[in-house]
């Protein structure tokens, strides 16, 4: 059982960062700002099949430090949470936050809820045993550095868990479709990544790769996914003409087609946890 003591702190900063936000931090807030009703009235990523399949064989002892950057709607926080870990949830969006906020009250989880971008963590150095980012760094306008601060806000042996859409490494046509895809359904879109490049951002920043799983998840509620994305009609019928002519090797990478006359394909996700490695200790020369 959670402790029925609800300790939630919404730290509204905003103004600090504000003039060090990018054009695509703000096209990221505009965006979930005015789809986070549906994205609370329901989700995908409701579904933590992915978080359950990731965490299988690593032990989340209860008290853990954890950081969910871009909660969202704050499903991983509230996975953690159940789990009995110490949680801390961040997003860059304020209506977001407080969809998760309610639901964390209703659900009385102990969750603190803080206010800031992804690029720039307002953290001391190693003040967390594990930091996670589900499916939301796509969005982030320099992935790079939202990869460097999650190091930094790491402490030694402590785990980075990234889930987040991917295409097969060097399968540039698939995922040259779905990006094009993407950035038509929602303008603050940035991009995905192959599992290759997060790896190599992982160990540029001092984290070394321990485990990666390829969890494919069917798209098969057009209606939504427009819906939640603010996806202008125009844009949606240029969706379904990309749908329609799909060269045979994206259809065999991300299984597009037809069903009741809808378009369907699926995405990929890439759950890759990486472990933070320090230079070891100089012996004492004595």
């Amino acid at each position: 059982m959670l402790t029925p003591a609800i300790s939630f702190v919404l730290l509204f900063i905003m103004s600090k960062i504000e003039n060090n936000i990018t054009e695509i931090q703000k096209r990221s807030q505009s965006h979930f700002s005015s789809c986070a009703f549906y994205y609370q009235k329901g989700h995908i990523l409701k579904n933590t099949e992915d978080l359950e399949k990731t965490f299988e064989d690593i032990k989340l002892e209860k008290g853990m430090k954890a950081l969910d950057i871009a909660t969202g709607n704050g499903y991983t926080a509230f996975f953690l949470a159940e789990h009995g870990l110490d949680v801390t949830a961040c997003d860059i969006t304020e209506n977001m936050l407080e969809g998760a906020k309610k639901t964390a009250i209703e659900k009385n989880y102990d969750i603190k809820f803080v206010l800031h971008s992804a690029e720039k963590l307002p953290y001391p150095n190693e003040s967390f045993d594990l930091v996670c980012c589900r499916y939301a760094a796509h969005h982030f306008g320099d992935q790079k550095a939202f990869v460097r601060e999650s190091a930094r806000v790491l402490k030694k042996d402590g785990l980075f868990v990234l889930i987040d859409g991917t295409v097969p490494n060097g399968e540039w046509e698939a995922y040259e479709w779905l990006d094009r895809v993407e950035k038509l359904r929602d303008f603050s879109h940035v991009g995905y990544r192959f599992e290759s490049e997060w790896k190599e951002y992982c160990r540029e920043a001092g984290l070394e790769p321990v485990k990666s799983l390829f969890i494919p998840f069917k798209q098969d509620d057009i209606e939504w996914y427009f819906r939640s994305g603010g996806t202008s009609v125009e844009n949606q019928q240029a969706i379904y003409k990309l749908v329609q002519e799909a060269s045979e090797k994206v259809k065999k990478v991300l299984k597009v087609g037809w069903e009741d006359g809808k378009p369907v394909w699926w995405w990929i996700k890439l759950a890759l946890v990486a472990r933070k490695t320090l230079p070891a200790p100089k012996e004492n020369s004595e």
